[in-house]
């Protein structure tokens, strides 16, 4: 993407979704700028996972209008530049880290001459540089969670959604993953 560093990396306007009669979103309005590192927090049902789908352009809003990195909601171009952390995900426990990243390398189509350095920033981003090779089966949940940030990573994303990042982690996990979230958006755009 190429919008300017001015536009807005998410900009939604009185946006609602509902599913039939459920409403699972009302009225959000919401600016967040570039380099800004913004949380959701709410209980369960309040709409949090509904907002990154939308931003995601999974689904469509309901009501309202929005921009994501200066594009409308669910722009193909715009959703190639956002990185994104599931809270649900698992990867084949038989692939090595590497092989994970190079995987989401492809399907992120990082170009082919920047997959290996991106893999490695990955690798090196998340603190995973010494288990590179080492099945995901051999992780602990805590780092699973730094491979999916290093997924969410990869190829330097305009946007970084993660959904849910610290969940069923201890408290040194937990602040594990906040020191990588703020030393991706401390480095900034490579």
């Amino acid at each position: 993407m190429t919008a300017s560093v001015s536009t807005p990396a998410i900009d939604l306007h009185d946006v609602a979704k509902t599913y039939g009669r459920t409403t699972a979103l009302e009225g959000l309005s919401l600016t967040v700028g570039r380099g800004e590192l913004v949380g959701l927090l709410g209980p369960n049902g309040a709409g949090k996972t509904t907002t990154i789908k939308l931003l995601l352009g999974l689904v469509r809003p309901t009501a309202g209008s929005g921009q994501v990195l200066g594009a409308p909601l669910g722009d193909r171009q715009a959703r190639a530049a956002i990185g994104y952390l599931p809270e649900l995900f698992r990867y084949q426990p038989w692939l090595h880290a590497r092989e994970v990243l190079a995987l989401h390398a492809e399907l992120a189509r990082v170009p082919t001459a920047r997959r290996a350095r991106a893999i490695d920033d990955a690798l090196a981003l998340v603190g995973l540089v010494d288990r590179a090779n080492d099945p995901v089966s051999a992780f602990s949940k805590g780092m699973q969670q730094r491979l999916g940030l290093g997924v969410a990573l990869l190829g330097d994303p305009d946007l970084v959604l993660l959904d849910e990042p610290t969940s069923a982690l201890d408290p040194v996990g937990r602040t594990d993953v906040r020191a990588i979230v703020r030393a991706a958006r401390d480095r900034g755009p490579r």
